[in-house]
């Protein structure tokens, strides 16, 4: 599976190749099963990527068009950009799966790489996230009086920058099977492993713990909440495709039936944490019992007042 770069039926059909050299028989009841699960897979992950699409899709027009900018929303709009570019990789590829219209050649490669490049500069926009609100949390002063005004942009083309050098210098090791496809899968992910889990799950802890300290603006509570909400989904919907792509990178596991079943669970698992965002801006931002029905732009321009009187762009 980790060689089809998040491939599926590419797994199934190295499953079956594993099997056929070993001499080992593959029950006709298995094949079937495991095709049926297959399917449900692509349905159940497309249909969640389209919601997500969409979601998404909408933040970017909100917050590109329509909401002025500011330091913090200029960090929300480059997560939407890169939860959506994510998504889309994802279909394609899944489309890709059933019709082969990719084919084998440049098409296929750049959306390898796209899926790569969204998924690791998510995981680094939400590092970045995480440490801009608890800077803002613990060095309120500096945050709102002494911060670079073009900060955010900077780190957002930063990140951008640093996650298509990873993800390109990762497929050029591939191709070249410098340290083996397998390796080079999990060297991927164990990069931003070790890059973003502790900063993101201490900043998590520092936020948990300032919610516990029932913040004095309501408004700044919202937002804090928006965003633990955001890194919980993060470390459990997201990052356990981090360690399993690890684990089976470099515990030299076959391509067995478990691990692909497991692999597709975790994929989608990923697919709806890259969807989930826009409803937890909405659920955070809406108020509780309000009769009137507030627009989405209306609820988000509540959520992020806090990070206009917080930070600049």
């Amino acid at each position: 599976m980790m060689n089809s770069s998040l491939g599926y039926l590419d797994a199934t059909e190295n499953y079956y190749d594993y099997n056929n050299t070993n001499d080992l028989y593959v029950y006709p009841e298995e094949i079937s099963h495991f095709l049926l699960a297959g399917f449900i897979r692509l349905g159940v992950t497309l249909f969640t990527c389209c919601i997500g699409l969409v979601g998404n899709g909408y933040i970017i027009w909100l917050l590109g068009f329509q909401i002025k900018t500011n330091s913090f929303t200029t960090f929300i709009l480059n997560l939407a950009v890169a939860d959506f570019g994510y998504l889309a990789s994802i279909v394609i590829y899944d489309i890709h799966e059933l019709t082969h219209f990719l084919g084998s050649g440049i098409l296929f490669d750049f959306c390898a790489f796209s899926c790569f490049m969204t998924l690791t500069n998510s995981h680094f926009l939400l590092t970045a996230i995480s440490i801009d609100r608890c800077v803002a949390v613990l060095f309120p002063i500096w945050h709102h009086c002494s911060r670079p005004k073009k900060l955010s942009s900077s780190i957002c083309v930063l990140l951008w920058i640093s996650s298509s050098l990873l993800s390109g210098s990762m497929r050029i090791m591939l191709f070249t099977d410098v340290f083996g496809n397998n390796n080079i899968f999990g060297l991927h992910f164990l990069v931003i492993a070790i890059i973003c889990l502790p900063l993101i799950t201490l900043s998590t802890a520092i936020l948990f713990f300032k919610m516990c300290r029932k913040s004095n603006q309501k408004n700044q509570g919202r937002l804090l909440l928006m965003i633990l909400m955001t890194l919980l989904c993060f470390l459990l919907l997201a990052f356990p495709l981090n360690v399993f792509a690890v684990i089976i990178s470099f515990s030299n596991i076959g391509a067995g039936i478990d691990q692909l079943y497991w692999g597709a669970g975790i994929i989608m698992c990923s697919c709806l944490n890259s969807s989930i965002n826009p409803v937890i801006y909405f659920l955070v931002g809406r108020k509780k019992g309000a009769q009137s029905k507030e627009s989405m732009k209306v609820i988000l321009q509540k959520v992020f007042k806090e990070g206009e009187a917080t930070g600049r762009r």
